[in-house]
């Protein structure tokens, strides 16, 4: 009897084992599909005894290998990630250095195009503009002036030419009337000669 039963007893153990080589090579499930799905699939395959779950080793070592590479992946793209980020960040630091540099050199320019060396003093344009309108102000108002001292000294000039063009006449009106005189003195003088030498 004790032969029976080692031999029952080992008939059952080679059967479960080839089994068990059976059923692990053909679980393409654990394969494909999420952790999660894995998960439910080991457990909706395996039998239950009282309270326990009986899980195949086979299969919770692959579903192991299968998270424990998810892992990994998941590691190795939240270090890709931390390094974008940090790339980022200093990217983010030098592009913010950059424009303050260009802010500074707007800024910079604004006031070159703002202001005017004007006899090597920097005046804003406003300053430089008021200060050319009161120049030009400042001629207009110079020749104003001109031209109402040329026209008072012009008509001075031309009361002067009248009254030396009257003085003119009554000059050569004299100047006759004083060689007609000494003409007639001249005369009389040659009368009063020639009676006197007769």
């Amino acid at each position: 009897m004790k032969k029976v039963t080692y031999l029952i007893l080992t008939i059952s153990l080679i059967s479960s084992s080839v089994l068990a080589q059976n059923s692990n090579a053909a679980q393409p499930e654990l394969d494909s599909g999420t952790i999660e799905q894995q998960f439910d699939y080991i457990i909706n395959k395996s039998t239950k005894y009282k309270d326990f779950q009986l899980i195949r080793k086979a299969s919770i070592l692959k579903v192991k290998a299968h998270a424990l590479d998810s892992v990994k992946v998941i590691r190795t793209e939240l270090n890709s990630s931390k390094k974008s980020a940090i790339d980022a960040k200093n990217s983010a630091k030098k592009l913010s250095t950059e424009v303050k540099n260009l802010n500074a050199q707007i800024e910079s320019i604004s006031k070159d195009v703002d202001s005017i060396s004007f006899i090597g003093m920097p005046l804003s344009k406003s300053g430089y503009n008021s200060f050319v309108w009161i120049i030009i102000a400042a001629l207009f108002g110079g020749l104003a002036t001109f031209i109402l001292l040329f026209k008072k000294g012009h008509v001075t000039t031309k009361n002067a030419q009248t009254d030396l063009g009257k003085i003119n006449t009554e000059f050569e009106s004299f100047r006759k009337k004083a060689l007609l005189k000494e003409q007639e003195t001249m005369r009389k003088l040659q009368d009063e000669i020639n009676k006197h030498s007769h």
